[in-house]
């Protein structure tokens, strides 16, 4: 099977079910043919790429790190706690403490999604349209952060509180870091919907109501339930090695290591994503503005777990050649992320991705 974008789709199977604008039964389920009715239709829902299979892509079977119907109750638990956090918030009062169980439970479910794909060449990309971005953001922000720490735990430790590095109790690390991803946003009940929403950047007045988000969602946190971990990931996440950040403009090792993780996650995550102003940029993309923020805005060594795992050309994606060929990536091996080997109509080739794709 492989991704390809709904202008190419028409008279091809679809290979996954298709999420629908607010959960339930597929748009479409998977056997569907695509017509050119449905591509219209899929197009004016704000779903721009779908999974298919066809002669081309045969036998070739990527493997997603959240499937939707995981990644679908994570969305709706995320809506929930969207909604417990409006009432707090109204209310002047911190999250009640059962929100932070139910959190953690769903951490918990995507910690041990992403340990059975450790050493898989996965794929993150999400074809929800742009109306599901509020709720499916931290999940997908939790899903690539679970992924690289996962690796970077493993090549180069967690830190603890007393700055040492340690390679023991990863999954109790992990799951509390999944916590602190999936809460990072619940500060947003402070900035208006039609902010959120707006089918354009962000205004310099809008801008200042969105930069509070990380410290509401701090003051929301119920004290005596909530590590001081997650805490500094809901605070943190958006501030930047450089200082250039907010909302206390910290600077390097200011960052603690899971902040710094929140961070990358973060970027590549909302990159990829449909947007209410723009269309997701492709992986390629997304990895490359991490790439490029290396021990300038982002960690090195985040840097260098998150090059390890998050694939700029995954398995099942659609790539094209600098002579316009349009082909598949049928295997990427491990270690080799830049020569992805391609399936074309006249054989399969590997590629070099600085100097063969356009």
């Amino acid at each position: 099977m492989r991704l390809t974008p709904v202008s190419r789709a028409a008279g091809l199977r679809l290979a996954r079910d298709l999420p629908t604008m607010a959960g339930g039964l597929p748009l479409l389920a998977r056997g569907a043919t695509v017509s050119e009715r449905y591509a219209r239709a899929l197009t004016q829902h704000g779903i721009r790429s779908v999974w298919v299979e066809d002669e081309l892509s045969a036998g070739i079977a990527p493997v997603e790190l959240l499937p939707e119907p995981e990644r679908a109750d994570a969305e709706a638990s995320v809506r929930r706690l969207a909604e417990q956090a409006r009432g707090a918030y109204a209310a002047g009062r911190p999250l009640p403490a059962e929100a932070l169980k139910d959190v953690a439970g769903v951490a918990g479910e995507l910690a041990a999604l992403v340990s059975k794909a450790v050493g898989a060449a996965v794929v993150l990309h999400d074809i929800a349209p742009a109306d599901r971005w509020a709720h499916r953001h931290p999940v997908n922000r939790t899903a690539v952060g679970l992924l690289l720490a996962a690796a970077l735990f493993r090549h180069h430790g967690w830190i603890d509180s007393t700055g040492a590095r340690r390679f023991d109790r990863a999954g109790e690390r992990l799951a509390l870091l999944g916590v602190g991803l999936l809460l990072a946003d619940v500060g947003n009940v402070a900035v208006p919907v039609e902010v959120l929403n707006r089918p354009g950047p962000p205004i310099d007045s809008e801008w200042a109501q969105i930069r509070r988000h990380p410290e509401v969602g701090a003051a929301l946190l119920p004290p005596r339930s909530t590590s001081p971990r997650v805490a500094s990931v809901v605070l943190d996440h958006h501030e930047r090695r450089d200082g250039g950040g907010y909302p206390r403009g910290l600077r390097a090792e200011e960052i603690h290591q899971f902040s710094a993780i929140a961070a990358v996650a973060d970027v590549f995550a909302a990159a990829t994503a449909e947007r209410p102003y723009r269309p997701a940029l492709s992986a390629a993309d997304g990895v490359g503005i991490v790439l490029d923020g290396a021990g300038r805005i982002f960690d090195r060594e985040v840097v260098e777990s998150f090059r390890r795992v998050v694939l700029p050309h995954p398995p099942g994606t659609e790539v094209q050649l600098a002579d316009g060929r349009v082909g598949v990536v049928a295997a990427v091996e491990p270690g080799a992320p830049s020569t992805p080997l391609v399936r074309l109509p006249d054989g399969e080739r590997r590629v070099n991705a600085g100097t063969d794709l356009a």
